[in-house]
């Protein structure tokens, strides 16, 4: 074996065979997602309302779709609860309160007022997978209602 090790690196060394390449590098660790503070004092209290009902939505919605096994919809609520909700309230809290009139100036509107805009904007996407969800349902109960009449006589159903 000791030979083999020698005959080894002097081919290496003559450039006639490659080393082994070193193990590849572990892959670096996720940024944190970052976390919001509802109570921080510097958001309004009308926005911390709105921020709350998303987070109580964003539960709700993760537990309904896990359970139906949606991937795609588990990872927007996700990144709505983990990334654009925290990068949103942070993102209002960053700005000094003397230099929030700023964003009155250049928008006509104030910084509160574009902060809840878009928490209702969340929140409205939100009810739109709420209703996707639901509609699986109805469809779901609708299918068996058509099964029963089918096989035990029909009956007026509310889905045809």
């Amino acid at each position: 074996m000791a030979n083999k090790g020698i005959f080894q690196r002097l081919l290496e060394a003559l450039g006639l065979i490659q080393p082994p390449p070193p193990p590849a590098p572990p892959p670096p660790a996720p940024a944190a997602a970052p976390r919001i503070n509802l109570e921080d004092e510097r958001i309004p209290e009308s926005s911390r309302k709105r921020a709350e009902q998303i987070v109580g939505l964003v539960a709700d919605l993760q537990e309904r779709a896990a359970q139906r096994g949606l991937t795609s919809e588990l990872q927007e609520l996700e990144r709505i609860s983990t990334v654009h909700l925290p990068r949103l309230i942070e993102s209002y809290i960053d700005i000094p309160a003397e230099h929030r009139s700023e964003v009155f100036r250049q928008t006509g509107r104030s910084a509160s007022f574009l902060l809840n805009e878009r928490l209702d904007k969340m929140t409205q996407r939100l009810r739109e997978i709420s209703k996707m969800l639901a509609r699986d349902n109805l469809n779901a109960f609708s299918t068996n209602l058509h099964f029963v009449d089918g096989h035990y006589g029909s009956h007026d159903s509310p889905f045809d």
